[in-house]
């Protein structure tokens, strides 16, 4: 009987997995890193048409990562790298905070804006954006952003974040179904361009507990007391 009852069980969780994968139920997202030491793209593909990724194992932070060349064929659009994976995909609400980071480094072409980008649900829906950088080195950047999924739209836009898609999807549900989040990088002419991206993480972030924050408490009293502060 016990037999029987374990065969059961284990027939009903296939079966679960199984539905949940078919019947477009949104996955939530989790933590993810890559460096691109090992492998190819990896799971990781050109943004735009005028785009083409490639693993570069001669230049990296500090080993190898991803080369984004800009193609010089009408129409000539801004470059970059984006991605399906899984664990960077689907449902990000539920985590108090998130962190995305990643390295850049701009190697050929006039830059003037790196976003951080995420779109909403399919290829029919725009998103919402971020502009992380202002300067523009020949050497690498590193970039961590921290965000809510919790924010309202007028919360996610006082953070820097812009909305795509003209007001047709709030910050919200957004963060229930991110679709391709990605690295893109906006140039001021139609000229030749690469650029190198490096050690992308997303890692969630979670709430100070009552004991952390207790012992928080408990060091700052031992440094102002070390250091005779008085309150």
């Amino acid at each position: 009987m016990l037999r029987n009852t374990s065969v059961w069980r284990s027939a009903l969780l296939v079966a679960s997995i199984e539905f949940m994968l078919n019947s477009g139920i949104v996955r939530g997202a989790g933590p993810y890193s890559e460096n691109w030491d090992v492998g190819d793209t990896n799971g990781w593909m050109q943004s735009t048409t005028s785009s083409t990724v490639i693993r570069d194992n001669t230049e990296g932070n500090p080993v190898s990562s991803l080369a984004v060349r800009r193609i010089l064929s009408q129409p000539i659009f801004d470059i970059g790298v984006t991605t399906d994976l899984a664990a960077v995909s689907g449902d990000y609400t539920g985590v108090p905070t998130w962190m995305l980071s990643f390295d850049a480094k701009y190697d050929v072409g006039n830059y003037s804006d790196t976003w951080l980008r995420f779109r909403y649900q399919d290829s029919t829906f725009e998103g919402w954006h971020l502009d992380v950088a202002d300067v523009f080195p020949n050497s690498w950047e590193s970039y961590s952003i921290m965000f809510n999924p919790g924010w309202t739209s007028v919360q996610a836009a006082a953070n820097g974040w812009q909305d795509e898609t003209g007001g047709t999807v709030s910050w919200q549900q957004l963060m229930s179904n991110v679709f391709h989040p990605e690295v893109r990088f906006l140039l001021s002419d139609e000229g030749s361009a690469i650029a190198h991206v490096d050690n992308i993480a997303l890692k969630a972030i979670p709430e100070p507990t009552v004991f952390s924050l207790a012992a928080i408490a408990g060091l700052t009293c031992i440094v102002i007391a070390r250091h005779r502060v008085c309150i």
